[in-house]
């Protein structure tokens, strides 16, 4: 009777959705991007929102570690400082900016990292691609194309289906 009560009483606090060149992709990641709008997807059905958004998150990932290879030129902090200043805003104020980044597991050094990255990224991509090619909105075919051949490459396991 009591570990009926305990395993009803258990809560799921978060899941590995996906490992991508062994780095883990948590559930929370995935509500923590989609909640900052650091990614969009354009599904109104939740289960598939959480589907494209983790696929973009495994892009993302898979773009970063080729955009890596290339030590792009790190952005300049004002960006990454006017970036957080425009999340930030999102949010009623600094204790609920807070209160979100401390549900999520991210501190703001976290957060700054993650922009960071998202503006390496988006600079390699223009470099390679041209400006229009960025990870966050609908991109070129040749940007698809690309994404598609770093999978096998890379080792991705999913696990959210």
């Amino acid at each position: 009777m009591l570990a009926s009560a305990a395993a009803s009483a258990a809560q799921t606090l978060d899941r590995v959705l996906a490992v991508v060149s062994g780095q883990v992709i948590l559930a929370s990641d995935v509500r923590a991007f989609l909640d900052l709008g650091l990614i969009t997807v354009d599904m109104s059905d939740p289960n598939a929102r959480e589907a494209g958004a983790l696929t973009r998150l495994i892009e993302r990932r898979l773009a970063l570690d080729e955009a890596d290879r290339y030590r792009p030129a790190p952005p300049p902090q004002a960006r990454i400082e006017q970036d957080l200043t425009a999340i930030h805003a999102r949010f009623a104020d600094e204790a609920a900016f807070t209160r979100f980044l401390a549900a999520v597991g991210l501190d703001l050094d976290d957060l700054r990292q993650i922009l960071r990255d998202d503006a390496r990224l988006e600079g390699y991509l223009a470099d390679r691609f041209g400006d229009a090619a960025r990870l966050d909105r609908p991109r070129p075919a040749a940007v698809t194309d690309w994404l598609a051949s770093l999978a096998p490459r890379a080792g991705v396991a999913r696990f959210d289906r």
